[in-house]
């Protein structure tokens, strides 16, 4: 039961790096390597005040705490790049882990709609920010980045990651 456990949370997850630019309800679990493994929870809320694609991204990490906030909002949500809608947005991101580091980032992420294979679409999404979060050495510590390859199948989304945080990470998402 145990492995069947654990099997679970290895292919499920929210992964913050890696999303969309453009807000999605959604909820998951998620695991990272490297390490022992981090496990991930996390929601997304998406709401449009005065007309505006915004959406606030929560993550908890375990067993080693850590726990984030991301508000993003999409500035251009319909560009064409390729026969493909790209669509480009800003973030700003709050991070804490124990013991007691905090920080946060600002900046930028797009997502790039990949050609549909059946049933099946996918999307490639990127994200750079620049502030602080003390993760050792100092250009490590001011740079956050993510690159994300998520697959959908209503209602499932399977996500693969790399970022900052983690050199990897699996995950699948429920979309309402």
């Amino acid at each position: 039961m145990k492995r069947l456990a654990i099997l679970v949370f290895v292919f499920a997850g929210v992964v913050l790096a890696g999303q969309p630019a453009y807000p999605e309800n959604g909820v998951g679990l998620g695991y990272s390597h490297p390490g022992a493994g981090v496990f991930t929870l996390g929601l997304v809320l998406p709401a449009t005040p005065m007309g505006l694609d915004t959406g606030l991204d929560l993550e908890v990490r375990y067993p080693h705490l850590g726990v984030s906030a991301t508000g993003k909002v999409l500035v251009l949500p319909s560009l064409t790049v390729g026969g493909q809608f790209m669509a480009v947005g800003g973030f700003a991101e709050l991070r804490y882990a124990d013991p007691g580091r905090f920080g946060g980032y600002l900046g930028g992420a797009f997502s790039w709609d990949l050609p549909p294979l059946g049933q099946v679409e996918g999307a490639f999404s990127g994200r750079l920010g620049l502030g602080y979060f003390p993760k050792g050495s100092l250009a490590g510590s001011l740079f956050s980045y993510g690159l994300g390859l998520r697959f959908y199948y209503d209602p499932v989304a399977f996500e693969l990651v790399t970022n900052d945080r983690d050199l990897f990470r699996a995950s699948l998402l429920f979309l309402w």
